[in-house]
């Protein structure tokens, strides 16, 4: 009987042994070295109080996360699918350095994907150009369009930015990105002056908007908006009124559009009692035209008893300008 109590006994001994290992071991397996985290699979890792491993938050030193994580592997951050480079840097490819409207340093880093569209020059300074489409494109509206490297003229041989001038047709070829505000934005990376012109009656009614929003300039205090009716000047073309109206804007120091006095009564811009409080409306009426002398009207209106008037002006081309002289003006 002793002999069999001391077998049982030392089987049970056995058996609190084992489970004791066994409470041990899961333990061990949750905790790590004391007062560690989670090992390779949990929120912390199985190393020094860090954070998680592989696919976790942090990585396996105890750093920032590994692959597919927040963070790199050298505890900086992301590597591939994360939020940053493995080097610490960015994770997005930025090896062609582009953004939004920049075009690439030479003309063989243009990609696949280049595009080239004639523009009119509307305007043009040092750093950059208003320009319009033209032709059989789908540019329609106004662009800025900043000046790249390479500028060459109709035979192909370089120009210079000097040599752009307002009413000019080119080919712009550029990456493709326009920056969707008004007017919208790019940068062209080649320029080809081409040997047609747009409608050179343009810069005539640029300087007779010019002219009209300098004399009584009372008129145009406190003013936010002006206002452009150019339906019956036959000159022009739809692109050529829009950046007209964009650029008679400046002349005024406020944002310029076209607009009808219809439309401004109807969208309530315009009392016919009171005038507009706070806008002021350009229109032109374009009487006659054989090409190199064309005759005018025009007309600033603020309200009934706040306009100013040139009646029978009449513009002479010669040279490559335009001269104009006014017949009458008038203010009510």
């Amino acid at each position: 009987m002793k002999k069999g109590y001391r077998r049982f006994g030392v089987v049970w001994i056995t058996v609190f042994f084992l489970i004791c290992i066994s409470g041990c071991g899961q333990k061990t397996a949750a905790a790590g070295n004391p007062g560690n985290g989670a090992g390779m699979d949990s929120g912390a890792a199985s190393a020094g109080e860090s954070a998680a491993g592989d696919d976790r938050m942090g990585g396996s030193d105890g750093t920032s996360a590994g692959p597919d994580g927040m963070g790199g592997g050298d505890g900086i951050s992301a590597g591939p699918d994360g939020m940053g480079s493995g080097d610490g840097t960015s994770a997005e490819d930025d090896s062609d350095g582009l953004k939004p409207g920049q075009a690439p340093a030479d003309t063989e880093g243009l990609s696949g994907d280049t595009r080239t569209e004639r523009f009119e020059i509307l305007d043009v300074d040092d750093k950059s150009m208003l320009v319009c489409g033209a032709g059989a494109n789908d540019m329609s509206g106004l662009f800025r369009v900043g000046h790249g490297p390479v500028l060459e003229n109709a035979d192909g041989k370089p120009a210079l930015i000097s040599e752009l001038k307002s009413g000019m047709i080119v080919e712009l070829s550029w990456e493709g990105y326009v920056l969707e505000s008004y007017p919208g934005q790019f940068g062209y990376q080649k320029l080809r002056i081409t040997e047609d012109m747009g409608s050179r009656e343009l810069e005539f009614y640029k300087q007779l908007i010019k002219n009209l929003a300098e004399v009584d300039p009372g008129l145009n205090d406190g003013i936010t908006q002006s206002y452009f009716d150019l339906t019956m000047v036959g000159s022009l073309s739809d692109a050529e009124k829009e950046g007209l109206a964009y650029m008679g804007g400046t002349s005024f120091g406020a944002w310029g559009e076209l607009a009808t006095e219809k439309d401004l009564v109807e969208s309530g811009a315009l009392d016919p009692q009171k005038g507009l409080e706070h806008g002021i409306l350009v229109t032109i009426e374009e009487t006659s035209n054989s090409g190199s002398q064309l005759t005018c009207s025009a007309r600033k209106y603020r309200s009934g008893t706040g306009a100013y008037y040139f009646s029978d002006v009449t513009a002479t081309y010669k040279d490559g300008a335009w001269t104009y002289k006014i017949g009458a003006e008038m203010i009510s």
